[in-house]
């Protein structure tokens, strides 16, 4: 284990006391807070790898020739004018889907993402016979169509998992694929990050660049935190590593404005952090805050020198999104959006019992629906994250994860998340168009605002999962 400096945890340590003194995130008053330190940021080669590409000549950049994990992938265009009509990646054929993310152009088109398949339920470590797809809407969210698919399986048999689409500091509509491929442990990009970005995003079947290699780590689930000077952080997690004890895997990168790694951060060792999934936010002060999944709920870490270390704080007080993904995003009025599942677990007699507290801050415990993953609900806090006081519930409709979120220029919030990935009937991504207004009324009170419209439902188009299908 690296060990930080004697001046380093003096300068966060003085940092943290700054904080609580005037009216931070109050930290000794929240439970299992510690300073524990990993102060030390390491070379971004020593962990995404040498991302450097061969030359264009080089053999592995001429498919199907000599297939490495840098020979690039590409996107596949689907739906388009001429297509035949039997194509395999057809909505009718696929049985399992889930994981979406969504964004928004600058002219308004939506763009969604997600991965699915035709076989299988998603299977770890290389996602055989799994793709993304690449959906869009040019109505506001009432009609989608897919228009490109991300499947490297003719690479290898290779699959896909973890899709993203996320707007940088430019305005352009970037989507990454984490591409698997099963080298028998010899080659270092058997999981790869790729990057492209859209040409035309106001174009449904826009063109897009050459894809740009990130790095060996699922580098894809979360957006990245864009700073007023242009530079960005990408969540990282080694998922080879969850479950085996005393590993560090859970990471930022730190890009300058031209894309060049700055430097690669990592969290003290957690074992209590299941894919991490953690996406941190500029508090007014300057410094970052973090929640990370765990098995009781969400933890939370804070960083005072931009991103290079990290405090971590224990659990947080409140309870949500149980070992499963939430997001966290400032939107422009200053108040901190949170989208989680609010769903609270206690033991009893060695049971556990999933409740929420309803609007009369009574207990309730679940009954239709035993899960940590239900109640996908949309919170605001007006004090930097130290509560969120003010939500509106979104979906309880069966077992409901994974939630994405995208900022309209008229204020609209558009948040996407999965149905029964591989349910009898469901598998469905959903969006919901709230605003700031919605959430502090819990309800919907803005003309616009809608809950739960269908992105994608295979079912609806004579696919999906039927009675006997195994997967």
């Amino acid at each position: 284990m690296r060990i930080a400096m004697p001046n380093q945890v003096q300068r966060v340590r003085q940092a943290v006391a700054s904080l609580m003194a005037c009216g931070g995130l109050i930290a000794g008053l929240l439970p299992g807070f510690t300073t524990a330190l990993y102060a030390q940021t390491v070379a971004p080669e020593s962990v995404l790898g040498d991302t450097t590409i061969p030359s264009p000549e080089d053999v592995s950049q001429n498919f199907p020739y000599g297939i490495t994990g840098k020979t690039p992938p590409s996107l596949i265009k689907i739906n388009y004018k001429g297509q035949k009509p039997y194509h395999k990646h057809r909505i009718n054929l696929r049985l399992f889907q889930g994981c979406p993310q969504v964004e928004i152009s600058e002219g308004g088109r939506l763009w969604a993402t997600w991965f699915g398949s035709n076989v299988q339920a998603e299977r770890a470590p290389f996602h055989r016979d799994q793709f993304s797809v690449i959906s869009t809407s040019a109505d506001g969210g009432k009609t989608w169509k897919e228009v490109f698919v991300f499947d490297p399986s003719e690479l290898l048999g290779a699959g896909a998992s973890d899709p993203m689409l996320w707007k940088d500091p430019k305005g352009n509509i970037r989507f990454i694929g984490l591409r698997n491929i099963d080298f028998k442990g010899k080659d270092e990009f058997s999981s790869s990050a790729w990057e492209f970005t859209m040409l035309d995003p106001e174009n449904e079947h826009t063109a897009w660049t050459a894809p740009r290699l990130l790095g060996n780590k699922n580098i894809s689930v979360m957006k990245p935190l864009i700073f007023p000077d242009g530079t960005i952080m990408r969540s990282m997690d080694d998922f080879k590593l969850v479950g085996k004890p005393d590993k560090v895997r859970i990471r930022f990168l730190k890009e300058d404005v031209d894309g060049q790694p700055i430097f690669v951060s990592e969290f003290p060792v957690d074992n209590d952090a299941g894919f991490a999934e953690q996406m941190p936010i500029i508090r007014k002060d300057g410094s970052l805050f973090s929640f990370y999944r765990a098995r009781k709920g969400q933890k939370f870490a804070e960083s005072f020198d931009g991103g290079k270390t990290w405090n971590l704080g224990g659990y947080y007080p409140m309870q949500f999104s149980i070992n499963t993904k939430c997001i966290l995003k400032t939107l422009p009025s200053g108040r901190v959006l949170l989208v989680a599942n609010d769903v609270q677990m206690k033991d009893e007699k060695g049971k556990k019992i999933y409740c929420y507290t309803d609007g009369n801050e009574m207990e309730r415990e679940l009954e239709k629906h035993k899960t940590p993953r239900t109640r996908m609900t949309a919170y605001l806090s007006d004090d930097d994250g130290k509560t969120f006081t003010h939500k509106v519930l979104l979906c309880d409709d069966g077992q409901i994860s994974y939630p994405s979120a995208a900022l309209g220029k008229d204020g609209s919030i558009y948040i996407v998340y999965d149905q029964g990935r591989g349910t009898i009937g469901q598998h469905t991504i959903f969006l919901s168009k709230i605003t700031e207004e919605d959430i502090l009324a819990g309800k919907l009170v803005k003309d616009g605002s809608f809950l739960n419209n269908i992105v994608s439902r295979p079912s609806d188009q004579g696919g999906g999962r039927r009675e006997g299908d195994k997967i």
